[in-house]
């Protein structure tokens, strides 16, 4: 007895070791003799000592280690203990340098992995022991009394008969459930899958619970009462088993792929789920309800017998299993390398799938063998620790797929937001898949850190009820909260301004409002950054105030280094303050005239006409001439020869205006035609001027119109439009006369027909289109002047 017990805590130690490796955690595997091996290994130095007498102890220092608050106080006497040195009286304080070398780290690794391989070495010389336990747990095979264990057996064939007919019906009516299921999931975002899923597993859980209860219900109307106690060990066998079946189906959904949230191929789930369902059915039967009843028709040592036949042929199918896949998980686990992948996330992977199979070997065989050694104590630790991890790894890896799926697929946006915010979904898909990342690398700690707890590697849940730990989780949830609510806050808002902003929707938007809303945008931005990352480091514990004072005095220096800066914001400050000019505006800043594109604090975006964009610091803006402040004017002047009459000239201009309200243009006229008369008496030609009212922004357009109108009219009505004139001698021969000049009417004639025909084609071939003479552009821009539309008549007005 004492030395079954010692193997038993010697194992866990080696699949502790083991599992650390699984999960890429080696730094920790010294930490596996820290617990019950340590207690083991003791034992073992003077288990052959041990009397008869000495056992009543040993099984009191286990029912203490079992139990979670015994096993505390234990601890922390021992802690306690750790400080006093060896051999000292009670109450004698203990010296420094042991005390400091134990709490050292290099102390603590020292100790560590003399412990764990310690518990290797212990481990591999009780592999005879363990072999000759194996042999004679088969020994017991002699004594299986099969009469004795059919009669036994046939009283439960009928009710295992009604429960497998229920469980078989069962599923034929819900497999029409899950096919709508399966369907509805097909299309549908990865949350309405994970809920089609769970809605499946409570179907399934369903048909379970009602075989059961047939079940039992057949048993009572057999047997005139209660069920036997045969019957009750099938019943419960069977509900384990299917329940379980019923969590491995949902995770690997090998029926109904459009379900599947897991990575898994429909061969390889179809496979997974064959296998390992029947290795559960195989174990669970046996341990739960045959094993019993061999026990209670033959003896112990036959149902020791039929469990080991049966482990002894799980481990071996396990193995095969493991061996026959190597190949497969390998190239499963390296295909991110072999695609060009250079991540740690991708090494890791390929390191794992070099390896995995031989872990797992380790693994199978380890559990074999702290089964066989202690199946009461070692075995139901390592199945406790085994099950948990499969537990968090399932639950892990399927939030885990449901937010890579969310975070690939992206965040749907309704159609008609989409209308009115344009920019909400990409706004949202570029917070929302960051901080499911975020939730997803949480989610891979908390499965490591359980399965680290269930393996007694790290005491995380100790950790975390320190006030340390306490501490660090909620400034953890604190910090996330304020991101989050600050994410949220940022998008609302930016929301709104794009709503505003949006003139398909409710009120259109002036352009002093489009810049002030552009502007308070970039300061809100601003201004949230600052909150936020303020709030976030006060909340994990770091002292802002001595920030905000650091800040303080950097600000100032920045102040006197960066004075062109802090001007250009007031500057532009002030500018924004008396609405000197708003996004859409044609304006001329330091010689460069155009169109504003880009407001901020400090500095103007101007697109020219031929498309240059120019950036303008305030501070160097001395003064502002906009073009599109309110209204425009467009001055008219006309210069004509001298021998004209003024009179008809005056006519003709107003006949143009006549002419020019009835055009595309007319629409941007606010005022009649002003006539001013006579305004200069030029070298060559008259100047009458005239001027228009119109629309900002318009002046060009309407001008340009407005010329074409008067030359034409000119040329109907015989007024002269001066122009300048050349004079071309051809010299004089001796007696002064001009040599004559040779002229070919003819080709003049056909030269000046050729000429007006192309003319006239591309007249009519041409038109304005939809720029009105220049005014606007095919989106509806304001098209910037030319420096000759500045510099035209009217002092660089018209």
């Amino acid at each position: 007895m004492p030395r079954r017990q010692q193997l038993s805590f010697r194992l866990p130690s080696v699949m502790k070791i083991v599992l650390a490796f699984t999960v890429g955690l080696f730094l920790f595997a010294g930490a596996a003799q820290a617990q019950i091996p340590s207690l083991g290994g003791a034992s073992s130095t003077s288990g052959a000592n041990v009397s008869a007498s000495a056992e009543p102890s040993l099984d009191d220092l286990i029912k203490i280690l079992e139990n979670d608050a015994s096993r505390k106080k234990l601890v922390e006497s021992l802690k306690a203990a750790a400080y006093q040195a060896p051999g000292a009286a009670p109450g004698v304080a203990a010296p420094a340098e042991p005390a400091a070398v134990i709490r050292s780290l290099p102390g603590q690794i020292a100790d560590y992995t003399r412990g764990a391989i310690g518990a290797v070495t212990d481990s591999i010389q009780d592999i005879p022991a363990t072999w000759d336990a194996a042999v004679g747990m088969l020994a017991g095979a002699r004594s299986i009394n099969l009469p004795n264990i059919v009669e036994a057996i046939l009283p439960v064939a009928l009710v295992a008969v009604v429960v497998f007919i229920m469980l078989f019906g069962c599923r034929r009516l819900e497999a029409r459930i899950f096919r709508r299921l399966a369907h509805g999931a097909e299309h549908a975002s990865p949350l309405h899958k994970l809920l089609n899923l769970v809605l499946s597993a409570i179907v399934d859980v369903v048909a379970v619970t009602l075989s059961w209860a047939s079940g039992f219900l057949a048993a009572a109307i057999l047997l005139g009462g209660k069920p036997g106690i045969n019957q009750a060990l099938f019943l419960n066998a069977f509900l384990l088993i299917e329940m379980i079946k019923v969590a491995l189906s949902a995770f690997v959904a090998p029926n109904f792929p459009q379900l599947r949230l897991t990575p898994f191929s429909n061969r390889q789930a179809s496979y997974w789920y064959f296998w390992i369902s029947r290795l559960v059915s195989i174990l669970g039967y046996t341990f739960l309800f045959v094993a019993p009843i061999v026990q209670q028709s033959s003896s112990l040592a036959a149902a020791d017998a039929v469990r080991m036949i049966v482990v002894l042929f799980s481990t071996a199918l396990t193995i095969g299993l493991i061996l026959k896949n190597r190949g497969t998980v390998r190239e499963r686990l390296k295909r991110a390398k072999h695609r060009g992948d250079r991540s740690f996330r991708a090494q890791v992977n390929a390191l794992i799938g070099q390896v995995w199979w031989i872990l797992a070997i380790v693994f199978v065989l380890s559990l074999f063998g702290v089964w066989l050694r202690s199946p009461e104590t070692g075995f139901t630790y390592m199945t406790t620790a085994t099950l948990k991890s499969i537990a968090a790894m399932a639950v892990g890896g399927l939030v885990v797929s449901v937010l890579s799926r969310v975070i690939a697929s992206g965040i749907p946006i309704p159609q008609g937001a989409k209308d009115r915010l344009p920019l909400l979904e990409r706004r949202v898909n570029s917070f929302i898949p960051n901080a499911l990342i975020v939730i997803r690398t949480l989610v891979v700690i908390v499965v490591v850190a359980v399965i680290l707890e269930a393996w007694s590697l790290v005491s995380v849940s100790g950790w975390v009820a320190r006030p340390i730990g306490q501490e660090f989780v909620g400034s953890l949830i604190g910090a996330g909260l304020i991101l989050a609510i600050g994410a949220a806050i940022y998008i609302a808002v930016s929301s709104w301004i794009e709503y505003r902003l949006n003139p398909n929707f409710g009120k259109v938007p002036t352009a002093r409002e489009r810049t002030l809303l552009s502007l308070f945008r970039n300061a809100f931005t601003i201004t949230m950054v600052v909150v936020i990352a303020m709030l976030v480091l006060s909340q994990i514990g770091i002292d802002i105030a001595p920030l905000l004072a650091g800040a303080g005095v950097v600000g100032l220096a920045i102040g006197f280094g960066a004075q062109k800066f802090v001007q250009d914001i007031i500057t532009g400050a002030f500018i924004q303050i008396q609405n000197a000019m708003n996004e859409g505006d044609v304006v001329e800043l330091n010689g460069v005239s155009g169109v504003v594109e880009q407001l901020t604090v400090r500095s103007v975006g101007i697109r020219s006409l031929d498309g240059t964009w120019y950036l303008i610091p305030f501070s160097s803006v001395e003064k502002v001439a906009n073009f599109s402040k309110d209204f425009a004017y467009y001055v008219a002047d006309v210069g004509v020869a001298y021998r004209e009459n003024i009179d008809d000239v005056k006519q003709m201009m107003f006949d143009a205006f006549d002419e020019l309200k009835a055009s595309d243009v007319g629409e941007n006229l606010i005022s009649g035609f002003d006539m001013w008369g006579v305004n200069e008496l030029g070298d060559s030609a008259v100047v009458v001027r005239g001027r228009v009212m119109t629309k900002p922004s318009t002046q060009w357009g309407v001008g340009r119109a407005y010329r074409e109108i008067v030359k034409r009219m000119a040329d109907e009505r015989g007024i002269e439009i001066p122009f300048p004139h050349m004079t071309v001698w051809f010299g004089e021969d001796r007696g002064g006369k001009a040599p004559p000049i040779r002229l070919r009417s003819d080709s003049g004639r056909s030269a000046e027909k050729t000429i007006a025909g192309e003319r006239a084609e591309v007249t009519d071939g041409r038109s304005d289109g939809g720029s009105r003479h220049g005014t606007y552009d095919d989106s509806g821009h304001p098209i910037p002047p030319s420096d000759n539309d500045l510099d035209s008549a009217g002092g660089g007005r018209g």
